[in-house]
């Protein structure tokens, strides 16, 4: 399906669980190129990030919404970014999320394209599926 970038206002970024010791180590989680494409629409376009993660326990997401901040924080995004937790399965969490513009996921060494194209039937908007090279970094 092809989508345009409607008001070009809101960024969904998704992130993976990073349990169990949710160390920051963006090098290891493929999240730094997605972050700072982020970070350069929304000042292009004058809108805003959400940090989204689907967890399966309220423990987790305790876990999770903490990570969210600490990295919003550490990868000096604006004031506006929001850390958005979702308490359920990562299909479910794609609808409950908050509606946006564009959707920014991170690509594993292997993808899985059916698994890619699900992810874009079930958001219907605007997505973007990115690799990190090694050489980028949010935290810098």
């Amino acid at each position: 399906p092809i989508n345009d970038m409607g008001r070009e206002q809101v960024i969904n970024v998704w992130m993976s669980e990073q349990g169990p010791d949710w160390r920051l180590d963006l090098r290891e989680s493929n999240m730094d190129l997605a972050i700072l494409t982020a970070y350069q629409l929304a000042r292009n376009w004058r809108g805003r990030v959400n940090l989204c993660m689907a967890v399966q326990d309220a423990e987790t997401a305790e876990k999770a919404q903490q990570f969210l901040q600490e990295l919003i924080s550490l990868a000096r995004l604006t004031r506006q970014t929001e850390a958005v937790v979702l308490e359920r399965p990562f299909f479910d969490a794609l609808t409950s999320a908050p509606q946006a513009d564009l959707n920014i996921f991170g690509l594993p060494h292997q993808p899985d394209l059916k698994f890619v194209q699900q992810i874009v039937q079930q958001v219907d908007t605007s997505c973007i599926f990115v690799r990190d090279s090694g050489e980028e970094s949010a935290l810098a």
